[in-house]
């Protein structure tokens, strides 16, 4: 009872949880179908090098874009792989590689137990073939991971057993600063040769941990990494500037830098259907981008103008939620009946879906239901008569967006 009155709460409010989602699962096949072919092939890619390449899912407002991202994450649990789930927020803007990283970790979930970095490890002891493996990945100097990485691997192995020191490392695996001077003396002390290390900038590092955290993952026994992303519309409404950050950003996790990619990560974002109507029609981002960039930052060009070709309206990338058929709304009625009725120990009325409301969001009409049931439960004489309004997301430019509440340290060196 408690867990489907929980499962009623966050439909009611609009966000479902993972247990609502796994008793309503999904009728967008077509998607889900995509998302298994393609989970299939993550570990050979990654076994050869490769990303396996993300896709979007475009969808109006309240349709169920945050439903089927989290039903894909159940799907991809099952299926063994390590998942993390990135709202797009004032906190965790896209054209901010280290914050998104910090998102993803924290947001780390395991198909096999509660934990983050630290439980994967426990998967992957330093004298398994599988760890040998990971360290020679490392080694290999065309995997574009900083020497820091292979240094703090050697220190974690040597001293695995000195909890405060295996601290540190997973810290700066998760995301912390270190200080090389401190990774030397450790290097020094366990006899080993010292490669050539020197100070990062946090934003340096960003991509490259993704690509670390991804070959970690992989050898503990995962089939591989899913990064799902959440209201990727908000970068409509930041500066051109972060824009342009924010594609090249959604390029590298995605798979779409040739020759700069996340072996062992896959990528699903969604949008509103709004979005590029807004960026590549009214701002024209794909004309103003390179001219702002084209000589200040030719690098970050590139990669902008291959996340802008990843998301523009002609790109192959997309997949749009298909609108409610009159059948497969009359099961997802039947289904939150259903719960509603192990929640309250109370039957709902067996009416069918008012044919007037198919034009409804999913949202609406969920709401309209649990709303309606609530009424009648406690007045079973009463007649509620319930009016909706659509709610159209709001993609104005906002420069207070891109001033975060969080103390300034993605810029900040790793060595002082």
């Amino acid at each position: 009872m408690l867990t489907e009155r929980r499962s009623i709460e966050a439909l009611r409010a609009g966000v479902p949880n993972r247990s609502a989602v796994r008793e309503l699962g999904t009728e967008q096949k077509p998607i889900e179908t995509r998302f298994l072919d393609s989970l299939s092939q993550v570990a050979a890619e990654r076994g050869s090098g490769r990303q396996m390449a993300g896709f979007m899912v475009q969808g109006e407002f309240g349709t169920g874009k945050s439903h089927l991202l989290e039903w894909l994450q159940h799907v991809a649990l099952e299926q063994a792989f390590a998942c993390s789930k990135v709202v797009i927020s004032k906190e965790t803007p896209l054209g901010d590689p280290h914050k998104m990283f910090r998102a993803a970790i924290e947001g780390l979930t395991l198909p096999d137990r509660v934990g983050k970095l630290r439980e994967v490890l426990e998967r992957l002891p330093v004298d398994s073939a599988a760890y040998a493996g990971l360290r020679a990945l490392v080694q290999d100097g065309g995997q574009g991971l900083d020497p820091l990485f292979e240094a703090s691997l050697i220190v974690y192995e040597r001293l695995h057993n000195d909890s405060e020191m295996v601290d540190r490392i997973v810290s700066f695996w998760s995301g912390d600063r270190i200080r090389a001077s401190d990774l030397k003396k450790q290097l020094r002390q366990v006899g080993q040769p010292r490669p050539e290390l020197r100070a990062r900038r946090i934003q340096e590092l960003a991509i490259p941990r993704f690509r670390f955290a991804a070959q970690l993952i992989a050898p503990a026994g995962y089939t591989g990494w899913v990064l799902l992303l959440d209201e990727v519309e908000l970068m409509a409404s930041l500066s051109v500037t972060a824009r342009a950050k924010g594609y090249a950003v959604l390029a590298a996790l995605a798979g779409r830098l040739v020759g700069n990619t996340i072996p062992g990560l896959y990528t699903v974002g969604t949008v509103t259907s709004e979005f590029t109507g807004v960026v590549f029609e009214q701002r024209r981002d794909h004309e103003r981008i390179p001219q702002r960039w084209a000589e200040r930052d030719p690098g970050l060009l590139a990669e902008s103008e291959a996340g802008m070709a990843f998301l523009a309206p002609a790109s192959r990338d997309w997949l749009r939620l298909r609108p409610q058929a009159p059948d497969a709304l009359q099961r997802t009625h039947e289904r939150v009946r259903e719960i509603y009725n192990a929640a309250y120990g109370w039957q709902p009325p067996a009416d069918g879906v008012n044919g007037a409301r198919l034009s409804h969001s999913m949202r609406q009409h969920v709401r309209d239901w649990i709303t309606r049931w609530d009424l009648l439960r406690l007045d079973p004489s009463y007649e509620p008569d319930i009016e909706t309004k659509a709610v159209a997301p709001d993609l104005t430019e906002r420069p207070d967006l891109e001033i975060s509440d969080e103390p300034d340290e993605e810029n900040g060196p790793i060595e002082r």
